[in-house]
């Protein structure tokens, strides 16, 4: 959860060129409204892998409204409508594809039949929505009906996907006594039936660990396929069309993040007393409307205690495009209908355009030497 307060180019036929910038009308950036115009100006990598790098824009930002107590997810529907959800207060609001008109979307249901703090969201096709919240779901359809609230199983979860037949897959990890613990992958009916559990968990002899360091982003390509994104080292797996038993790799690699770091994220900071868990978590992982693979993660350093973040561009055949630090650690929520981004940052909900250009001889920034583990 997120406190308020606390030019494209693609060298080698690179198809992640149909990202371009969102115009945002003068007359709706009022800061009344919350909305905000980008500046239209890329953030400065902190620091890049090769000579490529992603380059992220913001296009607009708005905080919504006043009493907006911070973004517990986002979704894009077919026709560019978001919908933004109010973590704290369970609120859904509503905007028009260029940020502005915010509106609260009124969900049918008994007020003791709601999630009590929205997490993600998820849409499927034109009408369907889920909303999940800590332990339970919301589901429903976007313009009228009833909504299903189901109770499901407790898991840490990072990772959140809905499915065309009305289920959904998470990613996290179960806890101690579940008889899918130590698996990180979760698939559920249209009913928030569990009805697989694979992919493997992290292994560590404290559960706390193993539990927290289990689950990452996961994501749907056109084809159906399901992608699982891990960190340290750096790993991206295709599930063909959800299948368990049809695994493929599509890239592990130790110049992005490499499994040395894990000693950060397994170290207690004293013998028998709370761990630190600044670890990177993979927070979004997808398929670019030209067919590669974008990941976006949270990166910690030891020279500070904010994240980064950390943004890789792979394609289909595991080729590692560019990876690139920025200062900001932007959660990644949904792509939209025209390829740019939705995310969320210090409270704020946004859109950002995302592209691969050549690398910046002389990035700046206040990063370490290093975030391949001394390599």
């Amino acid at each position: 959860m997120e406190s308020r307060k606390s030019a494209e180019s693609r060298p080698r036929g690179l198809a992640f060129g149909a990202l371009g910038l969102l115009v945002v009308a003068a007359s709706a950036c009022q800061r009344d409204t919350g909305l905000i115009q980008g500046t239209g100006q890329p953030q400065t990598p902190v620091e890049e892998r090769g000579p490529m790098s992603v380059q992220v824009v913001e296009s607009w930002r708005t905080g919504i409204h006043a009493d907006f107590e911070g973004v517990g997810g986002m979704a894009a529907w077919p026709d560019g409508t978001v919908w933004v959800g109010d973590g704290e207060n369970a609120e859904v609001w509503e905007l028009q594809p260029d940020g502005s008109r915010p509106r609260q979307v009124t969900r049918r249901g008994s007020p003791t039949e709601r999630v009590d703090e929205i997490r993600q969201i998820a849409v499927v096709g034109d009408s369907a929505f889920l909303i999940r919240g800590r332990d339970e779901l919301e589901t429903g359809a976007r313009e009228a009906g009833e909504v299903r609230h189901l109770e499901l199983p407790p898991m840490q979860t990072w990772g959140f996907v809905g499915l065309g037949d009305g289920g959904f897959v998470v990613g996290g990890g179960a806890y101690p006594g579940d008889s899918n613990y130590g698996r990180s992958v979760h698939r559920f009916d249209r009913h928030g039936t569990l009805t697989s559990s694979w992919h493997p968990g992290f292994e560590h002899d404290d559960w706390r660990v193993a539990n927290y360091l289990t689950g990452a982003a996961v994501g749907l390509t056109s084809d159906g396929d399901l992608l699982v994104s891990d960190l340290a080292p750096f790993r991206i797996t295709r599930y063909l069309q959800l299948d368990p038993d049809r695994p493929v790799r599509i890239v592990e690699d130790e110049d992005v993040i490499s499994s040395a770091e894990l000693t950060r994220a397994t170290a207690p900071e004293s013998p028998g007393t709370v761990y630190q868990f600044r670890w990177n978590r993979s927070r979004y992982v997808g398929e670019t409307i030209g067919g590669d693979i974008l990941n976006v993660a949270l990166y910690y350093s030891d020279q500070r205690g904010r994240p980064y973040s950390l943004w890789t561009v792979v394609t289909p055949d595991g080729s590692v495009l560019a990876s690139t630090l920025h200062d900001k650690a932007y959660r990644v929520w949904d792509r939209t209908p025209n390829g740019a981004y939705l995310a969320s940052y210090d409270g704020y909900a946004m859109t950002l355009a995302v592209s691969v250009v050549p690398g910046h001889e002389d990035a700046a920034g206040d990063e370490p030497a290093s975030r391949n583990g001394g390599k």
